[in-house]
């Protein structure tokens, strides 16, 4: 028992002292600044694993599905902006800027003067060191999977000037899914019998080239940013069946993707006097997507053939105010995208009638949108905020339609700081979700054996959200933690339509529905229990939603919704030995799909990865690394109903178990120039 409270003590010591520096106050930024020193005591390579030590802080990618601006952006600042393109994700931004191009991390809060929180209670502004001469990174990397197949990248980062900065980066790579590979696929009758029985193989993976080039440069008393991107992806799958019960029988398919994007965009920010300051974004992004699935076997062929072209094209200004700690920000945003999709199925030569499967989907969206912080008290800080959206979506093809919406969105949020290492908020706010254009199109998938409607009488899903959370800082370290309750209105989710006296799966509104989630988050430096240089990181998500399933009439969870997410990590850095090490194990998860006539579940096994890293200089960093060591499966089981769910009854069950294995890599990078 006295070991044990010995033991407890030990670790609160750790949480409330923490021997590493602390940031530095900033009151401009609302929050702490964190320079040189504070992550040299853990050698990080790059501005990604910056980011990732900073106390209270998690990365939010954003949702680049989104059409517009805003929610789209995430929650990571560079010199003070986003990047306004969209194709690109934060990590990969954050991880191709060198450890030693970045001068400090400021964190900023909710309310502080002259930035676009974008709905975030805290932001994370990497701010680059301002070298005039050519610098930058080239990386080379190899990693080797099971079964012989490798994946090579290789890429390159240039930086030059000071006030006028050109910043190019160019990249090939292969990524190979490690949640597919080799395995089984086996059918059973609702009493367990087996129906067929399957050796199964569906290795996965892409080819991408990449290259982005951006620009910055004083204009008119303030900042011009220009940038653009060409990236050419090509996803290919090989799958094959060895049926060997009730009879021998080979299948063969293929699944072939190529997408094409282009993107460009500029940002132009200007002070307009001491308070006031201006914000304008413009960006466009095309792709097109060409997708050809094949199967074959003895009794016959089909083809899937897939046709796309989305583009998007905003523009956003927004003046923001600042006076004493009040900050007002008003704005608008217009935008404009488009869906160009034609799909065809052809079985043994014939075609076969998908329905809604040649759409053109068009939206003309604009959103006005005020914002404003004020300090209540020296602890506290008030900020409401309301966005108005309106759209007008129209549908041609098979089949014409014009819709329009218009949403209310207000925000609010209260910030309570009665310590200094301590945070507490609560917000409430109301979100509308987006249609997602896909929705509208009938799809085929030869992989699955199913045909899915388009549903042109979608309507987005609006949810009330009450959350609050509560910040502990600790030294260098830090635990965080929230709950929320969500009431979601007209949920986007599965459900049956009938299309020519054919009942199909589809996606469509199905009524109310309820979330509720806990979300928690430690940063924990054992530098105070003896354990110099050793980092744990641990994260948990927890969610139990409630909705009606429209084919059963039950109550049942949503589909998508994972009921826990969690994974802990380890990393402890030697400085002496120019070396640091670590790993990470991500807790078993599982996804369950809610459709007419079948319910699936995707599990994957818990993972274990390993790294070490060696550090012959500032400029060298060799890296070693293995992943999946626990050689985890990812499991997809499907009940496969004779009609729809509640109605019908099982036809079989299907077990689809696949392991992509163990695989190791080296990744070797080098920094140049000042």
């Amino acid at each position: 028992m006295a070991h044990g409270i010995r033991i407890a003590l030990l670790v609160w010591a750790g949480f409330c002292t923490g021997t590493a520096a602390v940031g530095q106050d900033a009151s401009a930024v609302g929050g702490p600044v964190y320079d040189k020193d504070f992550f040299d005591r853990t050698q990080p390579s790059n501005a990604y694993e910056m980011v990732a030590l900073l106390p209270g802080f998690a990365l939010v990618e954003g949702d680049a599905d989104v059409r517009g601006y805003s929610g789209a952006a995430g929650n990571v600042l560079i010199d003070g902006q986003r990047p306004a393109g969209k194709t690109d994700t934060l990590e990969a931004i954050l991880k191709r800027l060198p450890a030693a191009r970045v001068e400090r991390i400021e964190l900023i809060r909710a309310g502080s003067a002259g930035y676009d929180m974008q709905g975030y209670a805290l932001l994370a502004n990497v701010v680059l060191v301002k070298a005039g001469a050519i610098n930058g990174r080239i990386e080379a990397e190899q990693a080797l999977y099971r079964h012989g197949r490798r994946a090579p990248r290789f890429s390159v980062q240039a930086s030059h000037g000071h006030d006028h900065v050109i910043d190019v980066f160019g990249t090939v790579y292969r990524e190979i899914d490690d949640e597919h590979g080799f395995g089984i696929r086996n059918r059973f009758a609702p009493d367990g019998a087996p129906v067929r029985l399957v050796d199964y193989a569906q290795p996965e993976g892409a080819d991408v080239v990449q290259a982005t080039l951006a620009y910055r440069q004083p204009v008119l008393g303030g900042t011009l940013r220009l940038n653009g991107l060409v990236q050419d992806k090509r996803k290919f799958a090989d799958i094959a069946y060895a049926i060997y019960f009730p009879a021998s029988e080979a299948i063969t398919g293929s699944e072939r993707e190529h997408a094409r994007t282009y993107e460009g965009g500029l940002r132009y920010e200007r002070a307009l006097g001491a308070a006031t300051d201006l914000d304008v974004v413009g960006s466009y992004r095309s792709v097109a997507t060409v997708g050809i699935d094949r199967e074959k076997e003895a009794s016959g062929s089909s083809i899937s053939d897939e046709r796309s072209h989305a583009s998007e094209a905003i523009v956003r200004a927004a003046l923001r105010h600042h006076r004493g700690g009040t900050t007002i920000e008003v704005g608008a945003e217009g935008a404009l995208n488009t869906l160009d999709s034609r799909n065809a199925l052809t079985e043994d030569g014939l075609p076969v009638i998908l329905p809604q499967a040649d759409v053109r989907v068009s939206e003309r969206r604009a959103e006005l949108f005020a914002t404003g912080s004020h300090p209540l008290g020296p602890h506290v800080t008030a900020e409401i905020g309301v966005r108005y959206e309106m759209s007008r979506l129209s549908q041609t093809g098979d089949i014409d339609l014009v819709k329009t919406l218009a949403f209310w969105k207000p925000r609010a949020r209260l910030s309570w700081t009665p310590t200094a290492n301590q945070t507490l908020r609560l917000l409430f706010e109301r979100e509308v979700g987006q249609l997602d254009f896909g929705d509208f199109v009938g799809a085929a998938s030869l992989t699955n054996g199913t045909v899915s409607a388009g549903n042109a009488d979608l309507e987005p899903d609006s949810l009330w959200r009450l959350e609050f959370a509560y910040e502990r800082r600790f030294g260098a370290g830090s635990f965080t933690a929230s709950v929320r309750r969500e009431w979601i209105s007209d949920l986007v989710d599965q459900l049956p339509l009938i299309a020519d006296g054919v009942v199909y799966d589809a996606v469509g509104n199905i009524g109310d529905a309820r979330r509720d989630v806990v979300e928690a988050s430690l940063k924990w430096p054992l530098d105070g229990l003896g354990a110099k240089g050793v980092v744990v990181t641990a994260d948990l998500l927890a969610r139990r939603s409630r909705a009606t399933d429209p084919s059963t009439g039950e109550r049942r969870r949503i589909s998508g919704d994972m009921p826990v997410e969690a994974r802990i990590s380890l990393t402890h850095d030697i400085p002496v030995w120019k070396m640091r090490w670590g790993g990470s194990y991500a807790f078993a998860r599982t996804e369950t799909s809610f459709k007419v006539e079948e319910v699936e579940d995707d599990s994957l096994g818990g993972r274990l990865d390993l790294f070490a890293e060696y550090h012959p200089d500032t400029r060298w960093t060799i890296r070693l690394f293995g992943k999946n060591l626990t050689d985890s499966p990812a499991t997809r089981t499907r009940d496969i109903y004779a009609g729809v769910r509640g109605d019908s009854g099982l036809r079989y069950r299907e077990l689809r178990v696949l392991r992509s294995g163990r695989y190791v890599g080296l990744t070797v990078q080098r920094s140049f120039g000042g």
